[in-house]
């Protein structure tokens, strides 16, 4: 698991964090681990 980024949207109390895993499942399982679980997790597949 690796973490680019995190952003913090101080009106909707959201926090968004892009990151690069071997799976959704993973990404969801750090985030619990964390003390911050997340229901919403989106896979982007990117082509450069």
């Amino acid at each position: 698991m690796h973490f680019e980024r995190a952003w913090l949207d101080p009106e909707s109390s959201k926090v968004f964090c892009l990151s690069t895993g071997r799976s959704k499942e993973a990404v969801m399982r750090v985030h619990e681990r964390a003390g911050h679980p997340t229901t919403e997790v989106y896979e982007l597949s990117i082509e450069v």
